[in-house]
């Protein structure tokens, strides 16, 4: 019985998503959790990693039920056994042969700004705090110029260890609402750091050290892990 599960963390206090040996990772915590409630070792396989201090809303995540259960039940146990910075807010039943990595369509991912001389209690563990002005706007038509299928190589890490940078914007939109200021990027498939660097340029964009023409040449800054929330996957 494989088993499609929705997830929502905090990232806060762990060493992202992928299982580790010498970290507490999200996927080591839910494994023993499942574990303990079967009785034996299950493995889950996630729709993306998420790094060391980044958020989710909606990861997805498949493993295979050694038998039968009933979901509301299976849920409720599961989040009685997981920390509070971890819920499984969804379960369903998938095909045997379904794989959450794989067959993903596009993600989209959030990552938050608190644009203000001083920080919000309420919105620090999920948003940078950046204390200059931010011109909201140039930031938002200046991310437009990543729209489209490119290759985003200066935008992730040295070595990416995957065999094409290229990948495809679908949506990207910079908002403020006050203080608060998204930058929302939907694409096919994102490469480590991505988003973080795509943010630090457009933030460095809207404080005026660089020029909007200079987002495909210079991506100096890397903005903080805590910012950044994988929104949503799609299939």
């Amino acid at each position: 019985m494989r088993l499609l599960l929705t997830i929502q963390y905090l990232g806060t206090r762990y060493a992202g998503w992928q299982s580790q040996t010498n970290a507490t990772a999200i996927q080591n915590v839910i494994e023993q959790a499942l574990s303990t409630m079967f009785g034996g070792s299950i493995r889950i396989e996630g729709a993306g990693r998420t790094d060391s201090g980044v958020h989710a809303r909606a990861q997805r995540a498949h493993f295979d039920a050694p038998f039968d259960i009933e979901m509301r039940g299976f849920r409720r146990g599961l989040n009685d056994l997981l920390p509070r910075d971890i819920r499984v807010i969804g379960v369903e039943s998938v095909a045997e042969d379904f794989h959450c990595r794989f067959i993903t369509k596009s993600k989209t991912y959030v990552y938050r700004i608190w644009n203000d001389e001083v920080a919000d209690v309420f919105a620090a563990e999920t948003s940078a705090h950046v204390p200059q002005p931010l011109d909201v706007g140039l930031m938002h038509v200046t991310a437009q110029q990543l729209l489209g299928r490119h290759d985003f190589a200066i935008f992730t890490v040295a070595d990416p260890e995957v065999s094409s940078t290229e990948r495809t914007i679908t949506a990207i939109d910079v908002a403020g609402d006050g203080a608060a200021i998204t930058i929302t990027v939907s694409a096919d498939g994102f490469l480590r750091s991505m988003v973080r660097r795509i943010a630090g340029s457009l933030i460095e964009i809207g404080r005026g050290k660089l020029e909007p023409e200079a987002i495909w040449t210079v991506a100096r800054w890397t903005a903080p892990a805590k910012g950044l929330t994988l929104w949503e996957v799609r299939y």
